[in-house]
């Protein structure tokens, strides 16, 4: 579980930080603050941890150079992550990190203050205790050569706790606040291959990649996709009647040419997949659903069906009308009792769904960047009761924002 993460110099975060809920972190405020900001540099964390090979073979030039600090709660142990990044942004406003510097404070595992030098990615595939050496290296992947010297020992605690972050980190997903509400950059069909019961996406992204893995929960049978379905099914809250896939079994030859001239052939088993949603009476396509019913569907397939610790969502409340939109809330809190859950708003009836401890405020001057404010210690004594007050007897967080009493 992640309890606090500190940013300096990445964006409009110049010197920001802020504790986490255990289950659900809710950032208001209005539009330029940083709230992106923080997610997108939570979301460093994930691609530190995937990366699979040493930087430095892009040729872009860095352009920010961040420090990420975050710390974390392993079986009650705190476990600290400090990265030193060097990154540049490309054309879709992604960071693209050229080098970073990692290290580690784990003194609840291995009772000093020596910092582990640990790449996250490298920590993913650690196993057992760590045995100091002259010079000892790891071996990871094809493109990683690990080389740690001149080290104390590392116990399995500690290296047990580096690899359960690490894995917490590859499972972190994000969600945008535009990323599914376009239906027409749905496919009306994909095509997969199949190899025995394998079924296996061709570089399928996006949109496609959303109705990739809602098929493969659906010919799975799985008890999450039923869970999913009875959510947005009929007795649920009623997006759709039913969902089916038309399958068209196809296939295709490739030849390759080996030493001596010698052809192989290949033939390749595929499938075209035809999505279709039945409401009421029609039989629709993906693309054919409106904004709100696609994003939606995707945004609860994911809530049930991912196994991620955390999940980043941004802007729920987009292109969904108020009587949907609270089912949304609801789900999303009943959820985070068993995943950490962080998101951002500018909804003022999403905080009418959630408790102050939830709520964080987030703000931005030119010369002090993002800052956030947790409202419960943001607040007097004396503050505290009387929006405890009004809350029971008078009125909603979301009007209370509204008035701009949070700000203040």
């Amino acid at each position: 579980m992640i309890t606090k993460i500190e940013i300096k110099n990445y964006r409009s975060c110049i010197d920001c930080s802020l504790y986490l809920q255990p289950h659900l972190s809710v950032l208001i405020g209005p539009n330029g603050s940083g709230k992106t900001n923080i997610l997108s540099a939570l979301l460093l964390l994930r691609r530190l941890a995937e990366e699979e090979g040493s930087f430095g073979y892009q040729e872009e030039t860095p352009t920010t150079k961040p420090q990420i600090k975050v710390s974390f709660d392993i079986a009650g142990k705190k476990a600290i992550w400090t990265a030193l990044v060097e990154a540049y942004t490309n054309e879709s406003n992604e960071d693209v990190v050229v080098a970073a510097r990692q290290r580690w404070h784990m003194k609840d595992f291995t009772g000093n203050h020596k910092h582990l030098k640990i790449p996250l990615s490298l920590a993913r595939h650690l196993g057992g205790a760590v045995r100091a050496q002259p010079e000892f290296i790891f071996y990871h992947t094809r493109a990683y050569t690990f080389q740690y010297k001149g080290a104390p020992d590392i116990p399995a605690a500690a290296t047990k706790a580096m690899q359960t972050i690490a894995q917490l980190a590859v499972g972190m997903r994000y969600y945008g606040a535009s990323q599914f509400t376009n239906p027409a950059n749905c496919p009306v069909s994909f095509e997969i291959e199949k190899e025995g019961t394998q079924r296996r996406g061709l570089r399928l992204r996006g949109h496609a990649k959303f109705l990739f893995d809602l098929y493969t929960e659906f010919k799975r049978g799985t008890s999450r996709y039923h869970e999913f379905f009875e959510i947005i099914g009929p007795g649920g809250i009623g997006l759709v009647d039913k969902i089916d896939f038309q399958e068209i079994v196809t296939s295709s030859v490739d030849y390759s040419v080996r030493s001596g001239g010698r052809i192989k052939e290949r033939k390749r088993d595929k499938m075209l997949v035809i999505p279709q949603f039945t409401i009421g009476t029609h039989e629709l396509s993906p693309n054919q659903l409106s904004e709100g019913t696609l994003k939606t569907i995707t945004l609860l397939f994911y809530l049930v069906t991912e196994a991620s610790s955390v999940l980043l969502i941004e802007e729920p409340e987009v292109c969904v009308h108020h009587g949907l939109l609270s089912s949304i809330l609801e789900l999303i809190k009943t959820y985070s009792q068993d995943r950490q859950i962080i998101i951002s708003t500018h909804s003022d009836f999403v905080l009418d769904h959630v408790l102050p401890e939830n709520v964080y405020a987030v703000s931005c001057t030119p010369r002090e960047g993002t800052k956030v404010a947790h409202i419960p210690r943001s607040m007097s004594r004396r503050e505290l009761n009387a929006l405890r007050k009004y809350l029971e007897h008078e009125g909603n967080l979301g009007e209370y924002w509204r008035h701009g009493a949070l700000e203040k």
